[in-house]
């Protein structure tokens, strides 16, 4: 059953209610309220005449509303399909090609649907192994032989200095480009020493060569040799953008260095043999799922038809993805042109139309003039003519929005590949836009021209600019300034600890937003794009535990709740995910305390402080606040990192 569209809620009563109180505030003299009054008879046939008409609008169908929007140039907001980095790791140094649109899925879930990402290119990932190594110290570069993509050391040569000073490095070199792929680097060699060496975070720093002599941080994927201290072993290392050659020992080559950072090592391990080699690449991902050739059934030769798709929503068409008909006395298929609407589309004019939102295909509609003629507005299939979509791709929505490591399949497997995975969070995804959304930014659309002008809307325009914008938070200038506009960007999943990375737009999205300001924005005022201002709060809980409680599941919840709370994107909410902390509002103390206490297992609060927290390096002030945060009136609340300690009642 379709919903109930509603135009307007006003009902008889309310309006003769409102009448009536209209009556004593402008003509007190009017005492005589009783039904049997004419004025109040008069009053009730209006009113029941106004109910009809509010009801009759409410019977409008979607597509007579979606047409009264398009007049003032308001549709819904298509899906928009989220974008992912796909890793793939090969079984060995052998190469391999993936080709575009090669889809990656979740893991089927019990009940749920796959998650399909597509590669937006090919991945061309290379047979190359390293030409060159070489042993960096102060004042000195040492080079190793180099042979079929393995360096020898014989003698038992120490890696670093003995101790390992701050700056030494190892440098592996290759002939090739290595942006966007994976290498795996494999050492034979004594164990390194070092009493305070933490393995799973060893002070070293594996960094690759930029432009203008610039070194990039290298995602460290795996460490099995514990920095050193485990003897030998591999690290797996994905190479970021950017990388370059450079001119380094003599040879232009494209260096991977192993620095070390901190002096912790007490004895370098010595060499034995070192082998580094191309084992994958990193390419974008698109959620989408592509369906080609799908058959629509047969014209009836009827003005207006629509033929609906198989899969919804649609993602806009691409090149190459149209609606092609083939006649009945023909044996080619010829392809249509995909219009907006058929305005100006004349009978002989091969034109359809595609609702992204409903998937259906419409052919223009036949309309009678004043003369009594008809007008065609578009031409339409002889009956018997035979349709088909040569391709279209469907998807997009939240639901592409996937944490890290959620897409490990291949539906269809590739020769080679041994493991596939998204590293980072997917980013962009958004459902379509409802109705009554779009209803709204009518409301406002017609209210403000388009115009930048007051603070909604420079916030509302903020938001329409780009699906990944979540907030906007626009400062007034005052007497003079600029119009400070602040962004947070949407990230998925909030209710989860928010790095200060995650919460800070990129440099695309605000170029995106200035373009945007900037052509809605009036002659003389000037805006000034900045990220939301957040000020960070850690929270150290001791809490006492029901006897029978799971320990560690109340501290897992007591911590989520905190991070679910002190969030500007989904916080300021007891009772769950809201929609943000609100800009300027204080934190008092004592709303945590019912946070906590509504975690079921905790009995008593021993103690709670909160502290204010540098996002950046994660640094808290040395005292606690005292019960009461102040904030700014565009400022934010973010988490830092929570302390929760929980112990059983006695």
């Amino acid at each position: 059953m379709l919903p109930e569209i509603i135009l307007d809620d006003i009902r008889f009563q309310e309006l003769v209610n409102e009448a009536r109180t209209r009556i004593l505030r402008h003509s007190p003299d009017w005492t005589e309220h009783n039904v049997s009054d004419p004025g109040i008879t008069l009053i009730e046939l209006f009113a029941w005449m106004t109910e009809i008409l509010a009801y009759r609008m409410n019977r409008i169908p979607r597509r007579t509303h979606l047409a009264l929007l398009d007049i003032i140039g308001v549709q819904p907001a298509a899906p928009q399909q989220a974008t992912v980095d796909v890793r793939f790791i090969l079984v060995g140094p052998t190469g391999a090609v993936i080709p575009a649109r090669t889809e990656v899925a979740s893991p089927r879930a019990a009940g749920g649907d796959l998650i399909v990402f597509q590669t937006a290119e090919e991945l061309a990932i290379p047979t190359s192994t390293m030409v060159a190594f070489a042993l960096e110290r102060p004042g000195e570069l040492h080079t190793v032989e180099v042979s079929d993509g393995t360096a020898r050391s014989s003698g038992g040569q120490p890696m670093f200095s003995a101790p390992p000073q701050p700056g030494e490095a190892l440098l592996v070199g290759f002939e090739q480009p290595l942006e966007r792929l994976v290498v795996r680097v494999s050492f034979e060699c004594t164990a390194a020493v070092g009493e305070r060496v933490d393995r799973d975070n060893p002070p070293l720093a594996w960094e690759v060569s930029g432009e203008s002599g610039e070194w990039l941080t290298a995602d460290v994927i795996s460490d099995d040799t514990g920095g050193f201290t485990a003897g030998g072993g591999s690290v797996l290392l994905e190479i970021p953008e950017g990388a370059r050659s450079m001119h380094t020992g003599g040879r232009e080559l494209y260096w991977i260095r192993c620095r070390v950072t901190r002096q912790r090592y007490t004895e370098a391990p010595e060499l034995g043999t070192v082998t580094a080699a191309v084992v994958g690449g990193t390419v974008s991902g698109r959620h989408a799922v592509t369906v080609n050739n799908e058959m629509l059934g047969t014209a009836d030769g009827i003005a207006g038809t629509t033929y609906p798709l198989q899969h919804v929503p649609v993602l806009a068409l691409e090149e190459g993805e149209t609606l092609e008909v083939r006649e009945p006395a023909g044996a080619d298929w010829v392809a249509w042109q995909h219009v907006s609407d058929f305005r100006s589309s004349s009978r002989d004019d091969g034109h359809f139309n595609l609702d992204l939102i409903t998937g259906e295909v419409r052919f223009g509609p036949a309309i009678r003039q004043p003369d009594g003629g008809w007008r065609s507005y578009g031409a339409v299939p002889p009956a018997g003519s035979a349709l088909r979509f040569t391709r279209y791709r469907h998807g997009g929505g939240e639901a592409g929005n996937v944490a890290p490591r959620t897409l490990s399949t291949l539906p269809i497997p590739i020769e080679g590949v041994a493991s596939v995975t998204n590293p980072r969070p997917g980013r962009g995804g958004a459902d379509p836009e409802p109705l009554a959304s779009a209803r709204e930014r009518a409301r406002l659309e017609v209210q403000s021209r388009t115009r930048a002008v007051t603070v909604e809307d420079f916030e509302r325009l903020t938001l329409a600019a780009s699906s990944e914008v979540a907030r906007a938070i626009c400062v007034p200038s005052g007497d003079t300034g600029p119009v400070r506009v602040h962004l947070l960007p949407r990230v998925e999943p909030a209710d989860r600890r928010l790095e200060l990375s995650e919460l800070t737009p990129t440099a695309e999205l605000m170029e995106t937003v200035a373009a945007a300001l900037d052509h809605r924005r009036l002659l003389g005022t000037s805006i000034k794009l900045l990220p939301a201002r957040l000020k960070g709060i850690s929270v150290a809980v001791d809490v006492r535990a029901s006897p029978l409680a799971d320990l560690e599941r109340v501290q897992y919840d007591v911590e989520h709740a905190l991070y679910v709370y002190l969030n500007p994107l989904i916080g300021g909410s007891p009772d769950g995910p809201g929609s943000g902390w609100p800009s300027g509002r204080r934190l008092s103390q004592g709303e945590l305390y019912g946070i906590v206490y509504s975690i079921p297992g905790v009995e008593f609060i021993n103690a709670l402080l909160t502290f204010e927290t540098d996002l950046g390096t994660g640094s808290q002030s040395p005292e606690p606040t005292d019960g009461e945060v102040g904030l700014a009136d565009e400022e934010l609340i973010a988490s830092g990192e929570h302390t929760v300690k929980a112990i059983h009642r006695e």
